[in-house]
């Protein structure tokens, strides 16, 4: 699901120029924070369309309406129409649970506290063990937490219990709600819902490589291009660090 957003004051201005960049849902809080300064660098409003990157991707290979995309991860079908033009930053998975939360069967008295489990430990859950990721292959953190349950050898044993998200947000949304025990989402994410905690990082043996490219379509315009220059800058890539992205690969 896309969200648009656009500040009230410029919403009169409808007849000014503006421009729609799209951009993974986990950079909601970071674009959110640079919108008034590539603002004021181009003199015009600047909306964004947020959602799941492979939803995105899907969207600008069929011509919708932003040149600029800055997707969680590589998307392939990009590549015929669009230049990657930098990496924005990084980040990593962590397992989550809702705080003070239970899984349901694993204890003598029928239950354990979810501080028990850990990555190590996603295989020995019980059958009432549910695990939100992500829709595979739209939600780059689906993909990502399928490759670091294979790395740990823990995919067969806790496929059954997965339940799946939209987006990685829709994902912390489900742990946040009781929905699921657990959910692997980015390490920026467990930030904005208090509802929920981290179990850890991802092991180091099973780390994906979760970056953020930023996409400018071969046929953009200048101002277009202009503002993916503007992403690319170390101004918000500071401003991303800031709100607990990576500027390199842990």
């Amino acid at each position: 699901m896309l969200r648009w957003v656009l500040p009230l004051a410029l919403l009169a201005s409808c007849n000014h120029p503006r421009t729609t960049v799209g951009a993974a849902i986990s950079l909601k809080e970071s674009m959110d924070a640079i919108q008034p300064r590539l603002e004021r660098s181009r003199g015009h409003a600047i909306e964004f369309a947020f959602g799941a990157s492979g939803d995105l991707a899907s969207q600008m290979e069929r011509g919708a309406p932003f040149d600029v995309l800055a997707t969680a991860g590589d998307e392939p079908r990009l590549h015929a129409i669009a230049d990657e033009t930098c990496t924005l930053a990084w980040n990593t998975l962590v397992l989550v649970h809702r705080r003070g939360g239970t899984v349901a069967g694993s204890g003598a008295a029928g239950t354990a506290q979810t501080s028990m489990l850990t990555w190590t430990t996603l295989a020995q859950t019980p059958p009432g063990f549910r695990l939100a990721i992500g829709l595979v292959p739209q939600v780059p953190a689906g993909v990502y937490a399928e490759e670091a349950l294979h790395a740990l050898g823990a995919w067969d044993a806790v496929s059954p219990k997965i339940v799946r998200g939209t987006n990685v947000r829709n994902v912390l949304d489900l742990v946040a709600r009781g929905e699921a025990d657990a959910g692997i989402v980015y390490a920026t994410d467990v930030a904005i819902r208090p509802e929920v905690e981290s179990l850890g990082e991802v092991p180091d043996r099973a780390r994906p490589n979760v970056r953020y490219p930023v996409w400018v379509a071969k046929s953009a315009s200048q101002d277009a291009r202009a503002i993916a220059a503007l992403l690319c800058d170390d101004e918000t890539k500071r401003a991303l660090v800031s709100h607990g992205f990576l500027e390199r690969p842990p």
